[in-house]
C-alpha cells in the first residue's frame, strides 16, 4: 500500500516537471528567476525523498517477513512432533 503512495507520488512529480519544466522562469533575472529555481530545488527533493522512501522500504518489510516465516515455522514444526 505505501509503496503505491510513493509511486503515485513520483508519477505526479513526473507529470509537474513534464507540464511546468518548460514554462519556468528560470533563466530570468529578478524574483522570476529565483521562483524557478527554487521550484525546480523543491521539485527534485521531492522526487529523492519519494525514491529514497521506495529503496529502504523493502528491507523493513524483509526483516518482518522473516520474522514471521520463522514464527510460522516453529509452529508447523510444533504440529509434526
Amino acid at each position: 500500500m505505501l509503496k503505491n503512495r510513493l509511486l503515485l507520488s513520483l508519477l505526479c512529480i513526473g507529470a509537474m516537471l513534464y507540464i511546468a519544466v518548460p514554462r519556468l522562469p528560470v533563466t530570468e533575472d529578478g524574483l522570476a528567476g529565483w521562483f524557478g529555481i527554487a521550484w525546480l530545488v523543491l521539485a527534485l527533493m521531492a522526487v529523492g525523498g519519494n525514491t529514497a522512501a521506495i529503496m529502504y522500504l523493502p528491507k523493513r518489510k524483509r526483516m518482518v517477513r522473516k520474522a514471521k516465516l520463522a514464527e510460522v515455522k516453529k509452529v508447523r514444526l510444533r504440529q509434526y512432533q
